[in-house]
């Protein structure tokens, strides 16, 4: 079923727009965090939480980039 196909491909877009959305917030979300001076003496958090934005918006854009591609396959066969 097309209707299927066109769905997948429409949520896969938007998923991708939600991550651009969201990457400068928790970027913010971050530098307050580890700006902060009695979260910021935790061990490792500053490193978790540097890298927390990079692992959100790769897995939003790879989610996204997979229901896309998902959906072009049940449209295509």
């Amino acid at each position: 079923m097309q209707n299927s196909g066109i769905w997948k491909m429409v949520l896969g877009l938007v998923s991708i727009a939600i991550a651009f959305v969201m990457f400068p917030i928790v970027l913010d979300g971050v530098s307050s965090i580890t700006g902060h001076s009695n979260i910021a003496l935790f061990t490792g958090l500053s490193s978790v939480a540097n890298i927390a934005p990079l692992i959100i918006f790769v897995g939003l854009l790879f989610g996204g980039g997979a229901g896309m591609v998902s959906g072009y396959r049940s449209m295509k066969g």
